[in-house]
């Protein structure tokens, strides 16, 4: 769940779009299906929804995107890209998507 170095580099790139984006933004979090049980993570949706969350906090924290219009989904081992039939590709559904929503924050009522 810990955002490694070169990911972070990859963030730091598309961070200016996603903030000048006047669109909701999601991050999901993906597992592959190997099941994990740890204090930290007793399955893998609280890890998959634990990349999720450290995408989003990144880019809030390092990079001042609006909390408003970003937010984190863990969907585990449910919606991989790949069979898991491979080391390799265990490893490609071990990843966070972004996903810039159709929704226009400008349509969203004021609070």
């Amino acid at each position: 769940a810990v955002i490694k170095d070169n990911s972070k580099e990859i963030l730091d790139k598309i961070a200016p779009i996603l903030k000048d984006s006047n669109h909701h933004i999601r991050v999901e979090g993906h597992t592959d299906n190997v099941p994990i049980h740890t204090r930290e993570f007793p399955s893998n949706w609280e890890l998959s929804t634990a990349r999720a969350v450290n995408v989003v906090r990144y880019f809030i924290e390092v990079h001042g995107i609006n909390p408003k219009k970003i937010s984190a989904a863990g969907y585990g081992e449910y919606r991989p890209v790949v069979p898991n039939d491979t080391d390799k590709n265990r490893a490609l559904n071990r990843r966070v998507d972004i996903i810039i929503l159709k929704s226009s924050l400008e349509m969203q009522e004021p609070n």
